[in-house]
């Protein structure tokens, strides 16, 4: 089976070598959007547009299988994709990791996502919807991806962002982008982050086509891009204009 998956930059790459490592018996193809990155601070318009025209790439590719690796995407305009795209399988990473997280039976839980992710309450509401008893704490670390996305260290920064919250047992790591740097979080909690719960939903439509490929593309600097590619997928990705 083909299956396309994008984020706004290196973050997805992440949800890619997940499902890869599983399954690698299938053809996959990747979109960092770079050019446009950060997501975290654009208008829905805009998300909404750089999501379709690369879907729009996918479906002339006649890929059909699409994964959303990006918080940001999903948390505002995934419903209104569904709606557009409603011949294919769009699959998002919200409800995947609120599903990871629920399962891990935590009560005090802190969400560290980008700026349109947290204002959406996207996590909050599905989380109360499922257990009101649960404590959640939102909190917008923007500083994180367009760090990551340098290859810069993030260390001092996830210690400002996290020193506060002395009373949580578990962080939803709402971006893909920061298991790239869920080693440097230094606290005794559960983490839960946005790429491992995705496997499992994806996994009810894989199939083993015996041919196996991998392209991976970037909108935007591929020198910059290809210093985290070939770190997460031992491979380096292509420029694309979209």
């Amino acid at each position: 089976m083909r299956v396309g998956i994008f984020d706004s930059g290196v973050g997805g790459l992440t949800v890619l070598k997940e499902i890869y490592d599983k399954y690698p018996d299938n053809e996959y193809v990747y979109i960092g959007d770079n050019k446009n990155s950060p997501y975290g601070e654009k208008t829905k318009e805009e998300l909404y547009s750089y999501a379709s025209r690369i879907i729009d790439y996918f479906i002339k590719r006649d890929i059909k299988h699409i994964v959303i690796a990006c918080n940001t995407i999903c948390s505002n305009v995934f419903s209104l994709l569904k709606e557009k795209y409603n011949d294919i399988v769009l699959i998002g990473v919200v409800d995947s990791t609120v599903s990871s997280f629920i399962k891990t039976n935590k009560k005090k839980v802190l969400i560290l996502a980008t700026t349109k992710t947290i204002e959406s309450n996207i996590y909050e509401n599905k989380i109360k919807e499922i257990d009101k008893n649960i404590k959640v704490y939102s909190l917008a670390a923007q500083k994180l991806v367009p760090l990551i996305e340098n290859g810069v260290s993030v260390k001092n920064v996830l210690a400002e962002y996290l020193n506060p919250y002395k009373d949580i047992d578990s962080i939803i790591l709402g971006c893909t982008h920061y298991k790239i740097i869920e080693k440097e979080i230094d606290k005794d909690v559960v983490i839960i982050n946005s790429s491992d719960g995705v496997v499992v939903e994806i996994s009810r439509y894989l199939d083993n086509c015996n041919k196996s490929s991998v392209e991976i593309y970037t909108t935007g600097d591929v020198l910059q891009f290809n210093k985290l590619c070939m770190k997460i997928m031992s491979k380096e990705g292509r420029f694309i204009d979209l």
